[in-house]
């Protein structure tokens, strides 16, 4: 059975003629009939029955318009959802942000500014480990992620914008520092690092950070996020986080604040963007923070 035949058939359904469908087609009669006819003997049985000049369809004839139609309805709906996915290509932009971070703190802004910007398109937000962001963007899987300087190295290709600026302290475990909590204690139990991709570059911020202070830090990077939030709640070191953390809003943790800041950045390839992106990165340069 062929578009072809299907086609044919319908033609002949639909006038109860031959010669009218061979018309509507463009064909010949002589084609039609050796179509239907090829139809008929794949089938095994008559789809049409001729009577003087009255054209009719058999009972098997009746059986298969029914099916071509449940057919033609569903590969109506198919082209509908390719065509849909078409689009909606270009309107979807996937981010990236890390893991650790609330959403609370930039994902209703966010989903905001791209709902304005780009009124039939569709936001997709991906929480991943901070090793896996960097990779998202050169593979393709990630449009867009938004981050902190030391999630995102300064790698050929990419491109970035600035959104605002976090506050940054040294998470704790209330339960296990006098109070009041110094920040010569906090050091002094060294600082847990949970990812060894990013270590160098926060380790630098660290050792910055405390340097200003004239206290030196020890670091041990615990390798997993899981590892080093255990071991700040048992005292057995402290972590430098921004406000964004969604450990900081933990009530077993305490949150030392401190005044230095982090950069937040939306960072892309620019090559590999869809077409919708423009739009947003204009409207989330014009985002208010609070």
């Amino acid at each position: 059975m062929t578009l072809n035949q299907i086609r044919c058939f319908e033609a002949v359904c639909q006038a109860m003629s031959f010669s009218k469908a061979a018309n509507t087609l463009y064909i010949s009669q002589p084609a039609i009939s050796k179509s239907i006819s090829k139809l008929e003997q794949e089938l095994g049985a008559e789809l049409f029955l001729q009577s003087g000049n009255t054209l009719y369809l058999t009972a098997a004839g009746e059986q298969f318009r029914d099916f071509v139609r449940t057919v033609r309805r569903a590969y109506d709906l198919l082209r509908e959802q390719l065509e849909q996915g078409k689009s909606l290509r270009g309107k979807t932009l996937r981010l990236g942000c890390p893991e650790t971070w609330n959403p609370a703190f930039f994902a209703g802004r966010l989903e905001a500014c791209f709902a304005d910007a780009v009124p039939d398109g569709k936001l997709i937000l991906e929480a991943r480990k901070l090793s896996d962001l960097l990779l998202g963007l050169q593979s393709g899987t990630l449009d867009m992620v938004i981050s902190h300087d030391f999630y995102a190295p300064g790698t050929p290709g990419l491109d970035s914008l600035f959104l605002t600026r976090t506050a940054t302290g040294i998470l704790y475990a209330r339960d296990r520092f006098d109070r009041p909590v110094t920040l010569e204690q906090l050091t002094g139990a060294g600082f847990l690092l949970y990812d060894r991709d990013i270590e160098k570059r926060v380790g630098a911020v660290i050792q910055s950070v405390c340097a200003r202070r004239g206290l030196t830090p020890r670091i041990t990077n615990k390798g997993h996020i899981t590892q080093a939030l255990f071991d700040v709640a048992r005292g057995a070191g402290v972590m430098f986080f921004t406000a964004w953390d969604s450990a900081v809003g933990n009530a077993a943790y305490g949150f030392y604040p401190l005044e230095d800041t982090l950069p937040v950045k939306l960072v892309y390839a620019p090559e590999r963007l869809p077409a919708c992106a423009d739009r947003f990165l204009r409207a989330a340069a014009g985002i208010v923070w609070d």
